[in-house]
């Protein structure tokens, strides 16, 4: 794998569209900002388990400016040019202490409405996936609200084996992220 801060790749979507799963840049941060006032208050609730009204500037400074080995994100975009908006978001972050104990990394996604169930969210996690096991991360995490089906169904169609615990209505997803099956290149 070349280096993770240049990723892309184009695939294509359940319903025979075509995306580009990119890295996301420092200079995205507008874009992120949009991507998020995009989302209903629904899927903002479902990401952050509660209302958030914006991201701050501090906080749009940290989900761009990546190192790309502890905190890594990939956006989707349709079409190929410079200005498209994110329709999905994905992303995994990597403690100290999930890095010193193992290699395991919390993940992530936030896909627009009116665009998820297309397949987006899965892409972005095999993505997500083949950089993290580049980068020596062996293990996601996840939580997720009980109620939040469509991400409860990426993870158990993913292909990956899950074990899932339940407290106070968040389900605590863990699963290998091994695929010794499928080249990395």
């Amino acid at each position: 794998m070349r280096n993770p801060r240049d990723y892309q790749v184009d695939e294509t979507l359940r319903d025979g569209g075509f995306i580009r799963i990119r890295a996301i840049r420092p200079e995205d941060s507008q874009r992120l900002l949009t991507h998020f006032k995009t989302l209903s208050p629904r899927s903002v609730h479902n990401r952050f388990f509660g209302m958030k009204r914006t991201l701050s500037e501090v906080e749009l400074a940290q989900l761009t400016d990546l190192d790309f080995i502890h905190h890594v994100g990939l956006a989707a975009i349709l079409g190929e040019g410079g200005d498209e908006p994110f329709v999905g978001v994905g992303r995994y972050v990597v403690s100290q202490d999930d890095w010193a104990s193992g290699g395991r990394a919390e993940v992530a996604f936030a896909v627009l409405d009116e665009h998820q169930g297309r397949g987006i969210g899965t892409l972005l996690l095999k993505h997500l996936a083949r950089i993290a096991r580049h980068n020596g991360i062996r293990e996601f995490q996840a939580d997720v609200l009980s109620d939040n089906r469509q991400m409860l169904e990426i993870f158990a169609e993913s292909g990956f084996p899950i074990r899932r615990t339940i407290n106070c209505g968040v389900v605590h997803l863990s699963f290998p992220i091994a695929n010794p099956g499928q080249s990395d290149r």
